[in-house]
């Protein structure tokens, strides 16, 4: 599915250069996903060997095979992709794939499909017929490098999807490329973060940042950072709603309960403003109707499961070492995460018909 960048949800992401920050390179080789669902919307990368930067700029050498780890359970829903442009497929931006040769080289590497381009795997195992290899010296060409069966598994249910082991391999053999490259989520646009490719001494093949990326992530602030939500915080007065409150504590004097009150209330009253609808004439189409009314009632489910998971981390509601547990907290867990991503998957696709339709 096609999704397009609509700026409906990115009104608060900025652009950012590397010379803002420094280039996170891994010592190991591996770069360990784990997704920060409460960095905006849709959430970023983030990885274990970067420490806490969200949405890092990391560095892969010439010629040295990484490992991209998406073992973590905040990856459901967010297979790994890498492109030559922001968000890869989603934009119509050109992905690293066998028969694409890097912008700028003189390689002829898409004659005997050995351009450089990411094998995934699952329990160890290539996924795919396992044709195309470039981990070693000795290239080996091939239309399919396993993407065609990681990505499905992605959506998988969460419990299924969470028992194996899925990684991916990233080896970049041409050294006359003449800009950057980028890691993305092949199913939720407005994830991307930038790759700097790194000759034999560690320094940057391509110094300036290129192509532009046109978001990047901005730390949280006020009700959203308490709740772990997007687009609460001119919400936290709700005087502009008809009612005083959404939730009745009933004279509680739970704190963690009042708090998390606080954030449903912010979200009633951004969603009741957001489901004020005013359709044009000239656009009279039912579909039209619908999604206006269903994304911010998406949204709102959105943050509603993302402040509750907010509480699991900071005060352990759920008690879920393997999702594929039977207890009520693992089955809790799994759909409060289930409900993040699929539900943030649908509001795309909505967005991407509004834009169809004329909206």
């Amino acid at each position: 599915m096609k999704l397009f960048l609509l700026g409906l949800f990115f009104f608060a992401l900025t652009s950012r250069s590397h010379a803002e920050e420094e280039i996170c390179v891994s010592e190991t080789g591996t770069y360990t996903a784990i997704v920060d669902l409460f960095a905006s919307q849709y959430g970023f990368f983030t990885f274990e060997e970067c420490g806490d930067t969200v949405n890092p700029t990391i560095g892969l050498k010439i010629g040295e095979v990484y490992t991209f780890n998406q073992a973590d359970r905040s990856n459901y829903y967010h297979p790994m992709g890498f492109a030559y442009d922001v968000d890869g497929a989603l934009a119509d931006s050109p992905e690293l794939e066998p028969v694409n040769v890097p912008p700028g080289s003189a390689s002829t590497c898409d004659e005997d499909l050995t351009c450089p381009a990411p094998i995934y795997f699952k329990d160890g195992d290539q996924l795919g017929p396992g044709l195309y290899n470039n981990l070693n010296d000795e290239l080996v060409g091939g239309e399919d490098f396993g993407l065609d069966d990681y990505e499905p598994e992605f959506f998988y249910p969460i419990a299924e999807w969470s028992a194996p082991l899925y990684e991916i391999k990233l080896r970049f053999t041409v050294d006359d490329i003449d800009q950057d490259i980028f890691y993305f989520c092949h199913i939720h646009a407005g994830m991307t973060g930038r790759i700097k490719i790194l000759d034999d001494d560690g320094d940057a093949i391509v110094e300036d940042d290129t192509p532009d990326l046109p978001y990047s992530y901005e730390a949280t602030t006020g009700l959203d950072e308490t709740c772990g939500t997007s687009g609460l915080t001119e919400f936290e007065s709700i005087t502009e709603c008809p009612t005083k409150g959404f939730v009745c504590l009933d004279g509680t004097e739970d704190d963690t309960l009042e708090e998390f009150a606080t954030c449903v209330d912010a979200m009633d009253c951004f969603m009741l403003q957001g489901m004020a609808t005013c359709v044009e004439d000239t656009i009279s189409d039912n579909g039209v109707i619908f999604s206006l009314q269903m994304i911010p009632h998406h949204v709102n489910a959105v943050n509603m499961a993302k402040a509750l998971l907010k509480q699991n981390t900071e005060n352990t509601v759920f008690d879920c070492d393997d999702l594929t547990g039977e207890s009520e907290d693992c089955i809790f867990e799994g759909l409060v995460r289930e409900i993040i991503v699929v539900q943030n998957f649908q509001i795309q696709g909505m967005e991407s018909a509004l834009i169809e339709l004329g909206r």
